[in-house]
């Protein structure tokens, strides 16, 4: 029985060495991309690819460690991905919300949100307002005899104060 050959051992010199040089490619992969084209590729991330967004896929598409590209976007912005992102993604379910006849679970889904209940907590926290579920509809207005049915979720309602409605914007 032929036992195979043992790998030669390198020196700690040229294990050194080695290591030198793979944080040299490192480093000059990572001066080659600029700060600004890493968040601007994370800010387009955002806007372009809400519903999935992920500074993973920036990072890949750079080259670049996650840590480094969550770096570069705090320090030019002030914020973390993760606060620029979900932002974002209430902005747009305020626009969605005063602007569309989709219903909230619709929108929920639409601005990239799986757990309902998170997504109501964080619109609380950011506006200060809840976000009824029901429709309702109004009394025919005056002279037309018209009824008008809402999705409620046009009127947000202030968590302290009774029930308002404020239409479409």
């Amino acid at each position: 029985v032929r036992l195979p050959p043992v790998p030669a051992r390198r020196t700690v010199t040229e294990e050194i060495q080695m290591m030198q040089t793979k944080n040299e490619m490192l480093e000059s992969r990572t001066e080659a991309v600029s700060r600004d084209a890493l968040v601007r590729a994370a800010l387009q991330e955002i806007t372009q690819n809400y519903r999935e967004a992920s500074l993973s896929n920036v990072a890949r598409a750079y080259g670049v460690s996650l840590a480094y590209v969550s770096e570069c976007v705090r320090a030019q912005t002030g914020k973390t991905y993760k606060e620029l992102l979900q932002r974002h993604r209430m902005e747009t379910a305020a626009r969605l919300l005063r602007r569309s006849d989709l219903n909230i679970q619709q929108i929920i889904a639409q601005v990239g949100y799986e757990n309902t209940s998170y997504f109501y907590r964080l619109f609380h926290e950011r506006y200060g307002l809840s976000i009824p579920g029901k429709r309702i509809t109004f009394p025919p207005e005056q002279g037309t005899g018209v009824r008008c049915t809402v999705p409620c979720f046009f009127a947000v309602v202030p968590m302290h104060k009774k029930l308002v409605f404020s239409g479409r914007m």
